[in-house]
């Protein structure tokens, strides 16, 4: 990476953060979208590791519900875990091409439910056979893009869960997704010395923007700028479709 490059991918952390800090998720998907356009997949998937750690973590801490929420979720997330390291040994360390494919669809899919306020509301006799299920595949999305959130967000959304609960869950379920790819990019050798760098680098300015994010949050329409943030999604990922296709 150059050092224009290494700039950018700052900036973006900077940027990633402040949305995670304002709406409590979006970090690993932002990054992934804005440095692939100037990066190759394994390089973004690098950058994230280590500031997606230390930003769900603090978001996973947050909120007094942590044992009640992995004693819920843990069907959800020993799958994710599994096959997200399973997904990174097999294809996500080759960085194959039709990942981007499977990025920009997530990108569309993801910002399209939002901006079309979609929300399933599923039934809680069926959130036991569901959540391997979820798990299974959202661990297989990650292990190929880097992020987690088709089907994972849909699905957690859709939980009877409260708003202030729903932001610790994604923080613990995020978390163990982030130190599961972190630990599958150390043993497969996609995170070396000066990726491991830049990647401790970036957690200044993403816990920065989070910090940031969240004062922002206090004094201005979360709404708004939620919407400003899938928008800026779905375009990403048409970009992405429309650049791969050409």
């Amino acid at each position: 990476m150059s050092t224009d490059h290494i700039v950018f991918g700052l900036a973006v952390f900077l940027l990633a953060g402040m949305v995670k800090g304002l709406v409590g998720l979006g970090l690993p998907t932002i990054v992934i979208a804005l440095t692939t356009l100037v990066l190759p997949l394994t390089e973004a998937i690098a950058m994230i590791a280590l500031p997606t750690i230390f930003t769900n973590i603090w978001q996973a801490a947050v909120g007094g519900n942590f044992r009640t929420i992995v004693r819920r979720q843990w069907p959800l997330i020993l799958p994710l875990v599994a096959t997200l390291y399973l997904t990174m040994w097999l294809v996500g360390q080759k960085g194959p091409n039709w990942a981007f494919i499977v990025l920009a669809t997530v990108l569309v899919v993801y910002s399209g439910l939002g901006l079309l306020r979609i929300r399933l509301h599923i039934h809680a006799d069926l959130e036991k056979p569901l959540a391997p299920v979820i798990g299974a595949t959202s661990g297989f999305v990650a292990g190929v893009v880097g992020v987690p959130i088709i089907p994972l967000m849909p699905y957690l959304q859709g939980l009877d869960i409260k708003p202030s609960e729903l932001v610790q869950t994604l923080g613990v379920v995020l978390c163990a997704t982030s130190l599961t790819l972190t630990v599958s990019l150390l043993n497969f050798g996609l995170l070396d010395g000066p990726r491991a760098l830049v990647s401790a680098g970036a957690v200044v300015p993403a816990l920065a923007g989070m910090w940031v994010g969240q004062q922002i949050r206090l004094r201005l329409s979360v709404e708004q700028f939620r919407l400003a943030v899938f928008w800026a999604l779905l375009s990403t990922g048409l970009y992405t479709f429309a650049s791969r296709a050409l």
